[in-house]
């Protein structure tokens, strides 16, 4: 399945994982149950995701309080080195990289998600911090660093948001024509393109002094 835009992404992970993380707690229990035995491992694993979900529920309810920022970058780093074994650590790492953006703090930003490209258990995580990694850099002018990451191998599923995403990064380097490439490529493989798309290949089409600012659909 298609998604365009990130909310799409991270709703689709929080779903998955509702409906199977009991499988896969279970199936990874069976594997060493002939070890530890299922009972032991079972508690200990439930235990272990419910704490990791609590952390992550703590993260969320605070998101919109800065008094408690430092705070919630105590229970993202406590998630990152506990329970990156589980979806929370990078559900955690993306909301609170959010919120660095937000407020302009963009270097602790690219940490978070220079962390989740490269520890994320889930890959729609990774993929997710990868173009929200690419994208800060392009806003911080890093236009070689962040065209690196969209020349990346990613999922079909991801592709009309790097094609997009690469075409703003292109115009960001005066490279018109293979940015209206991209954004080509980026309609080609979208289901439902978003409403700026159709406008950014019209604008290239204009005198470079009539070219529209870049628009990107808002993050989650």
């Amino acid at each position: 399945m298609d998604f365009e835009t990130e909310e799409q992404q991270i709703e689709a992970i929080k779903k998955w994982w509702k409906e199977n993380s009991n499988m896969i707690i279970g199936g990874i229990a069976v594997g060493v149950s002939a070890i530890f035995g299922w009972q032991y491992y079972q508690g200990q694993s439930i235990v272990h995701t419910e704490n990791a979900s609590v952390l992550y529920e703590q993260v969320i309810v605070n998101l919109e309080n800065p008094a408690v920022v430092n705070e919630q970058m105590a229970r993202v780093n406590e998630l990152q080195a506990e329970y990156s074994d589980t979806p929370y650590a990078g559900l955690g790492s993306l909301l609170l990289s959010k919120q660095q953006m937000a407020s302009g703090e963009f270097v602790k930003a690219q940490q978070q998600l220079e962390w989740l490209a490269s520890n994320a258990q889930q890959d729609e995580v990774k993929y997710l911090a990868k173009i929200r990694l690419a994208r800060l850099l392009s806003n911080q002018q890093q236009i070689d660093k962040a065209m690196a990451i969209l020349n990346e191998s990613f999922p079909d599923s991801f592709k009309a948001m790097v094609y997009e995403l690469k075409g703003d990064v292109l115009i960001l380097k005066g490279d018109m024509s293979q940015a209206k490439s991209a954004y080509q490529q980026a309609l080609s493989t979208s289901a439902s393109p978003g409403r700026w798309l159709q406008q950014k290949i019209d604008d290239i089409g204009l005198p470079e002094s009539k070219i529209t600012t870049v628009k990107s659909e808002p993050s989650a």
